[in-house]
């Protein structure tokens, strides 16, 4: 994508930022989620609620490149994942990864394959919402720089 990796950055390392991209409430009307303070940064912390059930989200760490998370479904199921965003040449590249466990006894396999389906299509929604927001925020800031330079060359 077309972004800096700042940009990226900002809008998957604080959880207030996360509604302008997410797409779970698309997905899920029911969701509800409580971003607790500090939303930003590591040790920052989310939770949610729906018809599905409940799970909860924290940022373990970020940086430059990428951000890292841990997943806590309906008390239970355990999932770590990773954003990373590498520069490549002018552009980044974005990609997301996740690796957990259904541990539910007789139903897990079915349970994992409805799971990875339906992560991999809001996967896949969520970074092309990110690349979105990220290449507009990108642009607006570029314009508003040559503005600004063109309006202190005219003084």
């Amino acid at each position: 994508m077309n972004a800096s990796g700042a940009e990226i950055a900002s809008l998957v390392g604080d959880f207030s930022q996360w509604p302008k991209w997410q797409p779970w409430q698309a997905v899920d009307p029911s969701i509800k989620f409580i971003i607790a303070e500090p939303s930003q940064g590591v040790g920052a912390h989310q939770f949610w609620q729906s018809r599905f059930g409940e799970g909860e989200m924290t940022i373990t760490q970020l940086d430059n490149t990428q951000l890292s998370f841990n997943i806590l479904f309906n008390k239970e199921h355990i999932t770590q994942g990773t954003i990373r965003y590498l520069p490549e040449g002018d552009n980044v590249n974005i990609e997301c990864s996740l690796n957990g466990e259904v541990n539910t006894p007789i139903i897990g396999g079915y349970l994992a394959l409805l799971s990875q389906y339906i992560l991999n299509n809001t996967v896949k929604l969520a970074l092309n919402n990110i690349k979105t927001h990220a290449q507009l925020a990108t642009k607006e800031k570029a314009i508003a720089t040559d503005d600004s330079e063109s309006s202190s060359s005219k003084s």
